[in-house]
């Protein structure tokens, strides 16, 4: 499954967490990214509808990146939705072609989860204030998926940062935002189709490499069981 993703920043150069996120899919993931204000000041302050369109065509996963600003998207965000879904010249064909894709988001926040609920700071879910990404969605017949959530970047540590990578580059091959199992099976495709070049590995340490795997894979296999059977009570 081929995935895209739309970075919805005013400079995405000046974004330590876009930086971040950005280095860890190119390091990780063959995604393929475009960042929407860049294309729009190289093409004269506007976006070629039907290019757009095209492009967007040649993907079965699209994600779109960004930043809560005044808990919204970035305004670029939407000249480019305006741009590629004016209703006065787009076909029918490109409506159809959309059916069935995957639109999944990745929104950076600036302050805690826990104030993105009711009786919360915000006093509004993360969830009611991306539904207008879930009614674009079920309007074309694409498949929304869960977001994507980062909350106070800065704060995180180094661990806390390895993880958010691992988690990120899962949601851009998997579509899965919080699956622990999901993570779980990912890492552990991960480990096993590296080759020992890029490895480098003694005889002493590609043991222990395997062995480490096949405990990776023993945990994954009991939390499986232990899923199955809860589901079956």
């Amino acid at each position: 499954m081929r995935t895209i993703v739309y970075i919805a920043h005013p400079d995405v150069t000046k974004s330590s967490s876009h930086q971040f996120l950005l280095s860890s899919g190119q390091a990780n993931t063959e995604v393929v990214y475009v960042d929407l204000n860049q294309d729009y000041q190289a093409n004269n302050r506007r976006f070629d509808s039907q290019a757009e369109r095209e492009r967007l065509m040649k993907f079965d996963r699209i994600i779109f990146q960004f930043q809560l600003y005044w808990y919204q998207a970035p305004a670029i965000m939407k000249i480019w939705l305006d741009a590629i879904l004016d209703t006065e010249d787009y076909h029918a064909t490109f409506q159809q072609s959309l059916r069935g894709k995957q639109l999944g988001l990745v929104v950076i926040a600036g302050v805690k989860a826990e104030h993105y609920q009711a009786g919360g700071r915000e006093g509004r879910t993360l969830s009611e204030l991306l539904s207008p990404y879930e009614l674009l969605a079920r309007h074309f017949g694409m498949d929304y998926l869960m977001p994507f959530t980062v909350h106070q970047f800065h704060y995180l540590d180094e661990t806390q940062k390895f993880s958010l990578m691992m988690r990120y580059a899962c949601f851009l091959e998997t579509g899965e935002a919080s699956s622990f199992r999901s993570l779980q099976y990912y890492i552990l495709n991960k480990l096993e189709n590296l080759s020992d070049d890029e490895l480098e590995l003694s005889a002493t340490d590609q043991l222990l490499m395997d062995m480490f795997i096949n405990e990776l894979q023993d945990q994954a296999d009991d939390l499986d069981e232990l899923t199955d059977i809860n589901e079956a009570w």
